[in-house]
């Protein structure tokens, strides 16, 4: 990894993306030695980057035991979605009150790559651009502690999400025509549309996830 990143930085990056892409799996233990090697960074810059990643939710480190990739059950799944819920109808209320023009024309760019990525079939581009949707939601909302609250949940649910995209695809649609209703109410400035979206949004995505963990 050689470019003008701080060393831990890239350690984040690359380790986050082998996460979403499902290179290592829920319940699979990190082995220092063995990230070192991959990444070619120091003990203490991997350190660095591993509780950074706990704080994301990626990953949790256990005494004794070192850092693992946590494996959600469906009470975890439940109690998740349930906070997601209510967190992500405020974030939508906010946003369809507060988006100005510029705000607009970012959301409908990024619309247009969540509908790329799903035409494409693949499942990390798909993530991506889920994952600046939340990104613009959170810096519009400039809410520090809801930030914080709220990037831990998308990390854990990021862990389970992605083996669930495009598995099914006809449910996977209905997904993403349910987070087009919410961009839809957010440009519209429909504040309580916005937020019955956002809950339709997060329980569509529950639904899902609850029956893959079922499945599996």
């Amino acid at each position: 990894m050689s470019d003008t990143r701080p060393v831990r930085q890239q350690v984040v990056d690359f380790l986050r993306d082998e996460i979403l892409a499902l290179r290592f799996t829920p319940g699979e233990k990190l082995v220092e030695r063995r990230l070192c090697e991959m990444t070619g960074a120091s003990r203490t810059a991997l350190r660095e980057g591993l509780r950074q990643l706990e704080a994301e939710g990626l990953i949790e480190i256990i005494p004794n035991r070192g850092p693992i990739v946590p494996k959600l059950t469906q009470k975890h799944a439940r109690d998740i979605y349930q906070l997601r819920g209510v967190l992500e109808a405020d974030l939508a209320k906010q946003a369809a009150q507060n988006a100005t023009g510029r705000d607009l024309s970012d959301l409908k760019e990024i619309a247009r790559h969540v509908e790329a990525a799903m035409k494409s079939g693949e499942r990390l581009p798909l993530v991506e651009a889920k994952s600046a949707f939340y990104e613009w939601l959170l810096a519009l909302a400039g809410n520090e502690e809801t930030n914080a609250v709220m990037r831990k949940l998308l990390g854990r649910t990021a862990i389970i999400w992605p083996s669930t995209v495009l598995t099914d695809l006809p449910v996977n649609e209905s997904s993403v025509r349910h987070f087009f209703e919410l961009v839809d109410a957010i440009a519209a400035h429909d504040d309580n549309r916005a937020m019955q979206a956002a809950r339709v949004n997060v329980e569509t995505a529950c639904d899902f996830v609850l029956a893959h963990l079922e499945a599996t």
